[in-house]
């Protein structure tokens, strides 16, 4: 992730984005870590195994994006 995000900025990218099921804690801990940060849940999402599912959306701004200037 690390590198992702190295490359991603090195890039020009200003932002990364993901989306993960709540219930995957390892994922939501790891991106936390990364210093991804929540910003919404998508409702209804889409169906799994016929079932709706929710998706946790979270992101992480990068180079000047990043900087809080206001």
């Amino acid at each position: 992730m690390a590198a992702l995000i190295d490359a991603s900025t090195t890039a020009g990218f200003w932002e990364l984005v993901s989306r993960i099921f709540p219930e995957n804690t390892a994922s939501l801990t790891l991106m936390a870590q990364m210093g991804f940060h929540q910003v919404g849940t998508y409702r209804r999402h889409g169906k799994l195994d016929g079932q709706w599912r929710e998706c946790v959306i979270v992101e992480r701004r990068l180079g000047d994006a990043a900087s809080r200037s206001h």
